[in-house]
């Protein structure tokens, strides 16, 4: 199964968003998590501007990032900038790393309703695109892996 981190400052705003989307795009194809590197409670503002989509995460929880150090990741999505630079080495090992900026950060952590409508469409639009191609090229993989095994045993058969 892919794991996902998304990541940010507070984890109590912009990440919340990636991650209640993440979780509905991949439809339990992928385990997502969400973290920050100084996490803050959730902005309730949040929690209402995801319940608009029918996305609930009125039970999710803003966790510090080295929660997350046993879980070998595939991709680390940041939220912000300058945020790469800040993750520790025994987190993003293995995992590739993807910068998605979002410009109105500050503005979101100021409980700005028209910013969480703004951002969310923006955050909505990349996570399922994100999502798409790359579950895409991983059950592609897998097809391909699982024909190759096939050939293969039918060949030691013959």
């Amino acid at each position: 199964m892919l794991h996902i981190l998304v990541l940010s400052i507070s984890n109590a705003t912009a990440g919340q968003m990636a991650h209640g989307f993440m979780d509905y795009f991949t439809n339990e194809r992928a385990q997502i998590y969400s973290a920050g590197l100084e996490p803050q409670e959730i902005n309730t503002t949040v929690i209402d501007s995801m319940d608009v989509v029918g996305i609930d995460i009125s039970d999710y929880s803003s966790n510090h990032i080295d929660d997350y150090k046993k879980i070998p990741f595939d991709y680390i999505i940041t939220l912000g900038e300058n945020i790469a630079s800040r993750i520790p080495h025994s987190i993003c090992n293995k995992a590739s790393i993807i910068e998605f900026p979002i410009s109105n950060i500050e503005e979101l952590n100021n409980g700005d309703e028209g910013a969480f409508a703004k951002a969310r469409k923006k955050i909505q639009a990349y996570c399922e695109e994100f999502i798409e191609s790359e579950l895409k090229k991983i059950e592609k993989t897998k097809a391909i892996k699982k024909v190759k095994k096939k050939l293969k045993k039918k060949k030691k058969q013959d």
